[in-house]
């Protein structure tokens, strides 16, 4: 079951698993075709347990969450909707894996050309980070006490469909209809993660066998400066565009520095990127409006 089947990276999960051919149901806030209708931090519990009773999953994906919002927001999506996941699961489907979808927003930043591991200590900057790492620290929680849980935190996720709370997403739409590009700082470093490499790591954390680490990294290894990003987002367009960054936003971004040790996971499940920065940016670009 893929939970926040019709966001950005809830509905690349599915996609790879229709083609994989593995049967799976995919349920959504809101009405998706052809997904359920499920609001985790809406719906009455009974509710939700019948889903899961129903289906008896042997995988639960938790791709739910929101990345923008007032704090009471980010809290419903990102907490309250994680716990009454883990309390329906223990009850009604505590032999499945359940498989969180974290944020590198958890770990905050680290100093300069350093990696960020899973042992580096959590220090999210803001309401974002600080969200998603409680709602993180249920599942670890769950599978301190038990659980088959893991926590993927993934770095910053782009590829075609990108949303507009993306840089890249927001890049490609202000490309197409204006000439004036606002964004926030460009001048951070992100480790930027093609949204089918993601795919296919949530897959193989879903069918690996055996005891996982409680959390994996999901990035490429390798920071680029947003400002090359949006550039050569620029270049592709071939539109007379301006882009304007806003330093006063830096704050608001997080941390100058995010880059992604992912050598647990490479050892754990064999899985590491496949698509270069160039290609996934092509084919933002390429992908119909």
């Amino acid at each position: 079951m893929v939970f926040g089947a019709g966001g950005f990276l809830g509905a690349r999960i599915c996609a790879l698993l229709a083609d994989r051919g593995i049967e799976y149901r995919g349920l959504s806030r809101t009405r998706s075709e052809p997904y359920r209708r499920c609001d985790l931090a809406a719906m009455h519990p009974y509710a939700l347990d019948t889903q899961i009773g129903m289906y008896k999953p042997t995988v639960i994906v938790n791709a739910v969450g929101a990345t923008l919002g007032d704090p009471a927001d980010l809290v419903r999506a990102n907490v309250i909707a994680v716990e009454a996941l883990l309390g329906s699961v223990r009850d009604h489907a505590g032999h499945a894996r359940f498989v969180q979808l974290g944020s590198a927003a958890e770990y905050g930043g680290g100093p300069h050309g350093t990696s960020l591991s899973e042992e580096s200590a959590p220090r999210p900057l803001g309401p974002y980070g600080i969200t998603k790492l409680a709602g993180s620290e249920l599942v670890l929680r769950a599978q301190r006490a038990g659980a088959d849980a893991v926590v993927l935190r993934i770095f910053d996720v782009i590829g075609p469909g990108a949303p507009d709370s993306t840089l890249t997403g927001r890049v490609i739409r202000d490309l197409r209809s204006r000439q004036l590009i606002e964004v926030g700082s460009l001048d951070v470093w992100r480790d930027f993660v093609d949204v089918r490499d993601v795919a296919e790591a949530v897959l193989a954390v879903a069918l690996a066998d055996g005891k996982l680490p409680p959390v994996l990294n999901v990035g490429t290894g390798r920071a680029t400066l947003a400002r090359d990003v949006a550039g050569q987002l620029f270049e592709l367009s071939g539109q007379p565009a301006t882009i304007v960054d806003d330093t006063a936003q830096e704050t608001a971004l997080g941390a100058p520095w995010q880059q992604a040790d992912t050598t647990l996971i490479g050892n754990a499940l064999g899985w590491s990127p496949k698509i270069a920065l160039e290609q996934s940016l092509a084919d933002s670009w390429a992908e119909p409006v």
